[in-house]
């Protein structure tokens, strides 16, 4: 196949059947594997999208100025599609984000601004309000605004859901880590009218606020916020699972292992509530989308004394999840159950 630029070839990505994680119940997880874009992420359809848009509605001209905060994904989609495009990016993150992730921008050119200052919600307001800075220093500059933008939901509304339902016409269940909302949202809209009895999934990390839940810090990148972001569809969300640092990570390091799927920390917690999911609905088929490639947290989420510093290795051991055998038992038996979004919210463990 020829493209005629590398913005062609986002999307169309591959769908794959997990084997040795399987709940051996008649029940199936397959993996929606969005790092197979070129960015290596679910968000290079997001900025792709939110960028067209703006270049249509005349807020972004030609030679002109994109600024975004960004933990990771997004600022490497926005870095490689400028540079495609003939933009300038300004990314702001903090310390949280991944080295690798500050090499990839690096290499288009991108300028990067760190936030060293957390509020009490973290680094993601601050980010924010360095956003607002930036864009009084740069008149005409174009905020994408990934928590708030449609064009996040839209593209996957529009693009993904059908991309999915060609190659899997009829499942049982879609999980969804949750960030900005926009996949879960945007994949739930198109789903739910085309498969009515579909149930929509929401992994989520303990300690996020997005569904309202109170917060508190995590270490799993690619998922939670410190609040709920307008592009979370909450009436399109049947369930709700948390999901805890080790679960997420165990079954991070155990798809590379047990499937070779290298694969981020977001996908871990999607995956592992699939598979508690597949254990409670035997003969079901689950679509687990898994945002980004493991190649983005080769020094964090593989890196044993990395885990080690934070506690999240002992956590994995002590609950016994750092084998097949132990992560599907956890499964069986996750630290939190599914909610439902209309019931009073449980404490979690």
């Amino acid at each position: 196949m020829i493209c005629d630029n590398i913005l062609d070839t986002v999307g169309r990505t591959p769908l794959v059947r997990l084997g040795r994680l399987s709940m051996g119940n008649g029940s199936e997880v397959l993996v929606k594997l969005e790092g197979a874009n070129p960015g290596g992420s679910v968000k290079d359809r997001a900025a792709l999208s939110m960028i067209t848009a703006a270049e249509r509605s005349g807020q972004l001209k030609p030679g002109g100025t994109i600024i975004e905060s960004t933990s990771g994904n997004l600022g490497k989609a926005l870095a490689f599609i400028g540079a495609a495009k003939g933009y300038r990016v300004i990314l702001v993150t903090d310390p949280k984000a991944a080295g690798s992730m500050l090499d990839f921008v690096a290499a288009f050119g991108t300028e990067v601004h760190v936030v060293r200052t957390p509020d009490e919600l973290g680094y993601q307001r601050p980010r924010l309000a360095k956003v607002a800075e930036l864009l009084e220093q740069n008149p005409g500059a174009f905020w994408p605004d990934q928590y708030n933008n449609p064009g996040n939901p839209g593209i996957h509304a529009e693009q993904t859901a059908y991309e999915l339902l060609d190659e899997l016409p009829a499942f049982d269940a879609l999980v969804c880590a949750v960030g900005t909302g926009g996949h879960i949202s945007g994949l739930a809209a198109t789903l739910k009218h085309k498969l009515p009895d579909i149930t929509v999934v929401g992994a989520d990390v303990v300690g996020s606020a997005a569904f309202g839940f109170p917060y508190k810090g995590w270490e799993m990148r690619g998922l939670g916020i410190a609040w709920t972001p307008g592009n979370l569809h909450q009436h399109l969300v049947d369930l709700v699972h948390p999901i805890t640092d080790p679960e997420g990570f165990a079954t991070t390091r155990l798809l590379a292992r047990q499937e070779g799927l290298l694969v981020g920390e977001s996908t871990g917690a999607a995956v592992f509530s699939a598979l508690a999911y597949a254990n409670a609905h035997p003969g079901s088929t689950i679509v687990a989308v898994s945002p980004d490639s493991g190649a983005n947290y080769l020094g964090e989420s593989f890196d044993d004394i990395w885990l080690t510093e934070r506690g999240v290795l002992q956590g994995i051991e002590a609950q016994g999840l750092d084998s097949l055998d132990g992560l599907l038992a956890g499964a069986r038996s996750p630290r939190n159950d599914f909610i439902q979004l209309d019931r009073v919210q449980p404490q979690l463990v």
